[in-house]
């Protein structure tokens, strides 16, 4: 990610209500725009977003 080599992000959303947790990336002073390409929904209620970073 700090170098710009990552050309797609998946995750996958389970709709569980846990409290508070981690931090999915560091925090950092530039923010990385991600664009939404892509969302599948499944019977379970589990839904993935597929991102690719701006350009």
């Amino acid at each position: 990610m700090e170098h710009d080599l990552v050309d797609e992000y998946r995750l996958m959303i389970f709709p569980v209500v846990l409290g508070s947790g981690r931090r999915l990336f560091p925090e950092t002073r530039e923010k990385t725009v991600l664009t939404l390409a892509d969302t599948k929904v499944f019977d379970s209620g589990v839904v993935v977003h597929t991102y690719h970073p701006a350009v």
